[in-house]
């Protein structure tokens, strides 16, 4: 599905609204994903779980910051499978085993929440959830910075 069709089709879901934001929640979005990924590898020998989740987050924080930049943000039931649909449709098919791994890690952190005893994260998990979350950052402000050359960010 292309880009703007995918707009279209939600906005008549009402899975997205329209929404600007100042430049500095931009940076203050992209800030916040940085640190939960530090903080994801920090704690990662002490607790594969947290950490797993952390990493998420920062996947989660990055990407509500490319949808925002964009102009929308979503709303209704299941925000964060929309946020990882619209950043896949925005980069676009290049990318799509990086946001299958993002939604994955969506379920699983889904299950973390709601329903632990069903799930076990083990170090190696975590450990290749932090490769794809670093990938993913290094992408989404990559075209963060190139699609707006004229702004200064602080990331």
């Amino acid at each position: 599905m292309t880009y703007s069709r995918f707009i279209e089709e939600y906005l008549s879901k009402g899975l997205i609204k329209r929404q600007r934001v100042g430049l500095d929640q931009i940076n203050k979005l992209i800030q916040q994903s940085r640190q939960e990924l530090n903080d994801g590898i920090k704690i990662l020998g002490i607790s594969p779980k947290v950490s797993y989740t952390c990493v998420y987050n920062a996947m989660l924080y990055a990407a509500r910051a490319m949808m925002l930049l964009n102009g929308f943000r979503p709303i209704g039931f299941n925000q964060h499978k929309t946020v990882i649909e619209f950043a896949g449709a925005y980069i676009g098919d290049n990318y799509k085993v990086l946001f299958q791994k993002f939604d994955t890690m969506r379920k699983k952190r889904n299950l973390l929440m709601y329903e632990p005893w069903k799930l076990d994260i083990s170090g190696t998990d975590t450990k290749n959830a932090i490769k794809s979350a670093e990938d993913f950052l290094s992408l989404i402000m990559r075209k963060i910075k190139e699609e707006n050359p004229q702004e200064e960010f602080k990331f």
